[in-house]
């Protein structure tokens, strides 16, 4: 019988976390990216109603450049 040996199991748990943390990574990323939408289209919507349309499609189009 062989039986699991402290640096094993620690390699073992350092994988899950690892995978766990990257799946949060992911998560934050896709909440933030959808709130940044979210205001941009509101921000759109509200220069719209102003009859500010040329403003309401830069802010629709702009991109961060990265």
């Amino acid at each position: 019988m062989t039986s699991i040996t402290h640096s094993s199991f620690y390699n073992v748990t350092c994988k899950v976390c690892d995978v766990i943390r990257k799946g949060f990574i992911v998560a934050f990323v896709a909440i933030v990216g959808f709130a940044e939408s979210t205001a941009r289209a509101r921000a759109a919507r509200e220069l719209a109603e102003r009859g500010m349309y040329d403003e309401a499609r830069e802010v629709m189009m702009y991109r961060s450049e990265k």
